[in-house]
């Protein structure tokens, strides 16, 4: 069993400590378009990497296999890549800092593996495993998000490190011990800060469980329980919840890594 990890905060975070902004413009649209039916199936998260991205325009997708695609793009000005990289190897090892990040909806976060060792941004996270415990609309959830490098969802690192960041994970229910989705934030660098173009892939789902593992999973992976366990309500509060989220962290985050990106 994985010994969870967290430090007691060191820092008067008082200052970033602010209610949730207002949600951007594009939310409420997003939203009101409902979840809509995907052509096809899932579009690999590697063209997001190629010139002009992969064509999935903001919303809720479900696919004839019954997994679904979440897509979210925030704008960030005066945002870096860089500190977003950054960020995602500060925050998980205090509930303190997580909840910055959404404050009406983070509860906790713990960390695997302390890694403050190494250097900071993607040698701090890729590998490591964060356990968060959030609500996503009603519903309260404890997940463990995996990270992995961009190579793993077959991304070109190359590209990828031309463009900005890529942040990648799978996730699963830590109770249940049941892969539910994966997710990336890619980051594009622009001339105002960047962008990010966040995906989740719901419903590909993987059991962890001994000995029962392979049939559970085979259970789970037929479009009637995927559909069940990525329902249209779970859907819509994940899109936004990501708008809501995204904005708001990046309202602050040039302040936090101005003031502990050494940390």
């Amino acid at each position: 069993m994985t010994r969870w990890i967290e430090i007691a905060e060191p820092h008067d975070l008082a200052p970033w400590q602010r209610p949730l902004r207002a949600a951007p413009d594009a939310m409420a649209p997003a939203l009101a378009m409902g979840v809509r039916q995907a052509a096809g199936t899932f579009t690999p998260f590697a063209q997001m990497g190629d010139p002009g991205g992969d064509g999935v325009a903001d919303g809720v997708w479900r696919h004839p296999d019954g997994t679904m695609t979440v897509a979210c793009t925030t704008p960030m000005p005066g945002v870096t890549a860089a500190m977003w990289d950054w960020w995602f190897g500060w925050h998980s090892l205090s509930s303190a800092r997580y909840r910055l990040w959404h404050p009406e909806a983070h509860l906790k976060a713990q960390l695997a593996s302390d890694c403050r060792h190494l250097p900071t941004g993607r040698p701090r996270y890729v590998g490591n495993v964060s356990a968060v415990d959030e609500y996503v609309g009603a519903q309260k959830l404890r997940l463990a998000i995996a990270f992995v490098p961009p190579a793993a969802f077959g991304f070109d690192e190359a590209r990828v490190d031309a463009l900005g960041t890529a942040i990648c994970a799978n996730v699963s229910f830590r109770v249940e011990r049941v892969q539910t989705s994966r997710l990336v934030h890619l980051i594009e660098n622009t001339a105002e800060g960047c962008v990010m173009h966040s995906r989740f892939h719901l419903g590909l789902l993987h059991s962890h469980v001994p000995v029962a593992g392979p049939v559970l999973t085979w259970l789970l992976n037929r479009p009637g329980p995927r559909r069940t366990l990525a329902n249209d309500a779970v859907g819509l509060a994940l899109l936004q919840h990501c708008f809501e989220e995204m904005h708001h962290l990046a309202g602050i985050l040039p302040e936090l890594h101005a003031r502990f990106g050494d940390d």
